[in-house]
């Protein structure tokens, strides 16, 4: 028996060997499972009656619903927990396209959906994420947030009802938390859980409001005071994993501090269609209070949309992509899409959850590292990296932070040639208080060097890379033609020396392929802009020749590849954190030459738009939260529904915008937002009123008349 149990324990050891370089490579994939699997998985449901639950909210009742899956074995596993985003909860299927239209939000706040319509089982979309999570060793909880939140009736300074989502995960937490330490799960979900969920390696999964949500639930656990803790004893939240998710509909700035963290934004995204999911990742990397060295990462993929990450979502929020090929058409999801979640997430969770995480997995965030074959096959991406905003690991050369010309270190720059060199808070898509620097160039010989230190220098020798930030941005016909595998624009990167020395100049495109901005296409096209993200370029200092890294004193970009170009650059720093030196960035190459504009049919005939102010009227207000106790609440109709998806909807009245916003009788021809009495008399007779929500095609609801309020 000694004989046959080493043999078999050898067995194991080599095939968890053999398990784990091909997970490094990403390709053990097969048709049913993405990985070498282990485990062979069973899977439950609890759901447990609707009540008025004031550790969720006490004004609407909310359920504990969610799906597990497990390995059969016993064991004491890593728990890994799914948020869903926001969704209507009622769906009818439509034989003739074979889906299911969720088109009702009854069960919001009923519980129960109408005739010849199904609950939508919005936490069941992540099935095919879960089962293999579980088959790699790991507990999977995706709840249910159809009960009194999607959809449901936005608060004060919680307009996306994310921190409500928050407490909603941490109250499911608390459950299984009773459940692993005492026992009595419900018996609908037909095994037991006593004992099986290691509560101190827990990693988060959020999609859409989602995200936001997860990253409520770890603030508010985390917050000074906090009940939480006391509720949930043991529980350490290690990791989150974001997909597509919205930022900045709480009243406060919630963050991922004290997490390894990773968000998938999806490039052609027609629901958060600004891809607003960046902007933790730049306030994070601002902040250098984290001492630990606890990764940040962002991963743009190419072609992908919001739904169908998603599988219960089944019509695209996108009717199409601009600048880069579509991974999905407009009706029953995509199979390549979800492979990018599967060799993405599943990777993310192994590398840092468990007694024994995998580090090697993660090196698919980091943009100087190879990507394998199974995501490269599917479409292109675009990388941004922090392993660490600790001031000990880092020299900041410039944040861009100091007026135009002066460096972070207080040092003039030098340039020559450039028709723009700016200096600014990013004025797209990133966070406000992103800093970079808007620079263009048309002629030879251009170049900005950023000057870090006097001409002695000084010693970089214990720093290994250096890291800065890029995007590039549309001018003349850039954004109407086809992009490169290698990138759409290129130049030099040099390190300076004492007196003036210069290293050998390395290429951009030998460290990455920086194309030009995309973004979904949905309904006009001149009604969309292109997002312009910021991608990390991480280059070992061991590439620049002929330099004293001793007496280093800057970084001179030299714009003499691409004869004319506009780009940002952001974040330029050295780094103890060493970088690889092969990218592998044109293995793409057959799904990079993609149409400037790509849509599809639209799933119905487009009608002409019948949009109106149905009511001006002035109301008390009962909530805790508003700063009045008085509003005017402004309600519209249309043909048209406003969609329920994760984009909050927003009224600008004139040049003045709006956020509070609900569906009156759960109607999604009608919103109703609500504006405190100052804000009302702020606006102008005449003002243009338009409601915009994510990537649809605005509403236009005509010129505001205050004579008609009552």
């Amino acid at each position: 028996m000694k004989i046959l149990s080493t043999a078999i324990s050898s067995y194991f050891r080599k095939a968890l060997k053999i398990s784990v370089y091909l997970l490094s490579l990403g390709l053990a994939a097969t048709s049913t499972s993405v990985y070498a699997s282990t485990f062979k998985v069973i899977d439950g449901e609890y759901k447990l009656p609707a009540t008025v639950d004031k550790l969720v909210t006490p004004k609407v009742k909310t359920e504990l619903w969610a799906h597990v899956w497990r390995p059969q074995s016993r064991g004491r596993y890593p728990l890994v927990v799914f948020l869903h985003g926001n969704h209507a909860t009622c769906g009818k299927i439509i034989p003739e396209l074979e889906i299911r239209e969720d088109d009702n939000i009854d069960y919001t706040t009923t519980g129960t959906c109408p005739e010849g319509y199904v609950v939508t089982p919005n936490h069941m979309g992540y099935t095919y994420l879960a089962t293999n999570l579980a088959k790699q060793g790991f507990v999977v909880v995706s709840i249910n947030a159809n009960r009194g939140i999607n959809a449901a009736d936005g608060e004060m300074k919680d307009w996306g009802l994310n921190l409500r989502r928050g407490r909603l995960v941490l109250r499911h937490l608390q459950k299984l938390a009773q459940w692993n330490s005492q026992g009595g799960a419900p018996a609908s979900l037909g095994f037991e859980l006593k004992g099986l969920m290691d509560f101190s390696q827990v990693g988060l999964m959020g999609h859409s409001r989602g995200g936001e949500g997860m990253r409520a639930a770890v603030t508010l656990y985390n917050d000074p005071g906090s009940a939480w803790p006391e509720l949930i004893k043991g529980l350490k939240v290690r990791s989150l994993f974001e997909i597509g998710p919205v930022d900045g509909q709480a009243g406060r700035t919630l963050n991922a501090n004290g997490l390894v963290w990773n968000v998938l934004l999806p490039a052609c995204d027609g629901d958060v269609s600004d891809l607003q999911g960046v902007k933790p990742f730049d306030r994070m990397l601002q902040d250098t209070s984290e001492t630990q060295a606890l990764t940040k990462s962002t991963f743009q993929v190419f072609g992908a949309n919001h739904n169908f990450y998603n599988t219960e979502w089944q019509i695209s929020d996108s009717t199409g992509c601009r600048g880069q090929t579509p991974l999905f058409n407009i009706l029953k999801g995509s199979i390549s899409q979800r492979r990018t979640a599967l060799y993405s997430l599943i990777p993310f969770f192994r590398s840092n959850l468990g007694k024994h995480p995998i580090p090697a997995l993660a090196k698919r965030f980091d943009p100087s590292q190879p990507l394998p074959p199974a995501l490269l096959n599917e479409t292109f991406y675009a990388r941004g990296y922090n392993a660490s905003s600790n001031p000990a690991e880092n020299f900041i050369i410039d944040n861009f932070d100091r007026e135009t010309g002066i460096s972070s270190q207080g040092r003039a720059n030098e340039s020559f040639g450039l028709s723009l060199y700016e200096h600014k808070n990013f004025e797209l898509v990133h966070d406000i208080t992103q800093r970079t620097a808007a620079i263009n160039w048309d002629q030879a010989g251009a170049y900005l060097q950023i000057n870090a230190a006097s001409l002695k220098g000084i010693d970089a020798s214990n720093y290994q890379t250096l890291e800065f930030r890029v995007a590039l941005l549309c001018f003349d016909e850039l954004c109407n033609s086809k992009t490169k595998p290698t990138g759409d624009v290129d130049f030099s990167i040099s390190l300076t020396g004492a007196n003036t020395a210069l290293s050998e100049p390395v290429a951009l495109t030998s460290y990455a392929a920086v194309h030009r901005a995309g973004s979904s296409w949905f309904g006009s096209p001149a009604g969309n802009t292109n997002n312009v993200i910021l991608q990390t370029v991480r280059i070992p200092l061991a590439a620049f020749n002929n330099i004293d890294l001793a007496h280093f004193s800057g970084v001179r970009f030299s714009f003499d590849r691409s004869a004319k170009s506009s780009i940002y650059l952001a974040n330029i720093r050295l780094t103890k954190a060493a970088a690889g030196d092969n990218p592998k960035l044109t293995d793409g190459e057959a799904v990079m030459a993609a149409d400037g504009l790509n849509s599809f049919k639209a799933l119905r005939p487009t009608q002409v738009d019948e949009n109106k102010v149905i009511a001006i009227r002035h109301v008390n207000l009962n909530d805790a939260e508003a700063q009045a106790t008085s509003a005017v609440e402004i309600e519209l109709a249309s043909n048209r529904a406003f969609p329920v998806g994760g984009a909050l909807p927003i009224l600008t009245i004139g040049n003045k915008s709006f956020k509070l916003s609900r569906y009156p009788n759960g109607d999604l021809h009608r919103l109703v937002f609500t504006l405190e009495e100052a804000e009302y008399a702020a606006t102008q007779q005449g003002d243009e009123l338009t409601v915009h929500i994510g990537g649809a095609e605005p509403w236009k609801l005509g010129n505001l008349d205050k004579s008609v309020s009552n």
